[in-house]
């Protein structure tokens, strides 16, 4: 088991956590009631929650649309290996949640985690969300486009950063949502532009075999036109 404070390059995703952080708080002023007791939660009560997870650099990247406080709930509760939760909690979401089920299952077929799905460790990608700030996702679903797109913006200078640190060679997005996002953030030269792949997100409805079968093909394909 890996513990935090030996996690390889943490100092970089204690950068992005304080990148975060900063620009939680300076949206703060224009969000609701609700919507700033999460930024609360997520900048004061999960504090390991850094943004980021895996390999830096990595010749694969990950982009989810962006955190589920529900998940982050269940993560901080239901941890890797029922310690403390760490930098090890993001996409996790307790044993039982797709993200534990399906997508980490999926990394380890593909040799882009080698370390089992429930233990610490063993990286060779780099997963991201393009909207840092945490919300539900049944209120994420309902944003209107206009406002997701607003999202994007005001986030896409630490996504970025990430990507010139992390230096990809090819980005999987994890949802038409997140692929919409980074798509146009590319066609608006706001990010780099890297070859992008959609990628079925793990949360989908259907059978867990179902949903990992479908990534893994994607995955798999997208692999090998770029690497």
């Amino acid at each position: 088991m890996l513990p935090e404070s030996k996690f390889l390059n943490l100092a970089y995703f204690e950068t992005l956590r304080n990148k975060i952080n900063k620009q939680l708080e300076r949206v703060k002023p224009d969000l609701n009631q609700k919507e700033k007791a999460i930024v609360d939660d997520q900048i004061h009560q999960f504090k390991w929650l850094y943004g980021a997870l895996g390999q830096v650099p990595s010749d694969v990247m990950f982009i989810a649309e962006n955190p589920s406080i529900t998940g982050v709930k269940h993560a901080h509760i239901d941890t890797v290996d029922q310690q403390p939760p760490d930098i090890e909690a993001q996409w996790w979401g307790g044993k039982n949640d797709k993200c534990a089920k399906v997508f980490r299952p999926v990394l380890c077929d593909l040799g882009l985690k080698t370390s089992p799905p429930n233990e610490k460790g063993g990286w060779n990608c780099y997963i991201t969300n393009v909207i840092k700030q945490a919300n539900y996702a049944k209120f994420q679903e309902k944003v209107s486009s206009g406002y997701r797109k607003q999202q994007g913006n005001y986030w896409s200078d630490i996504l970025r950063w990430e990507i010139e640190t992390v230096n990809p060679k090819v980005i999987f997005c994890l949802g038409k949502n997140s692929e919409t996002v980074v798509r146009r953030l590319i066609q608006e030269g706001r990010i780099q532009d890297i070859p992008v792949f959609y990628v079925l997100h793990y949360s989908a409805r259907d059978s867990f075999e179902n949903i990992r079968n479908a990534m893994k093909a994607q995955i798999e394909e997208g692999i090998a036109l770029i690497l």
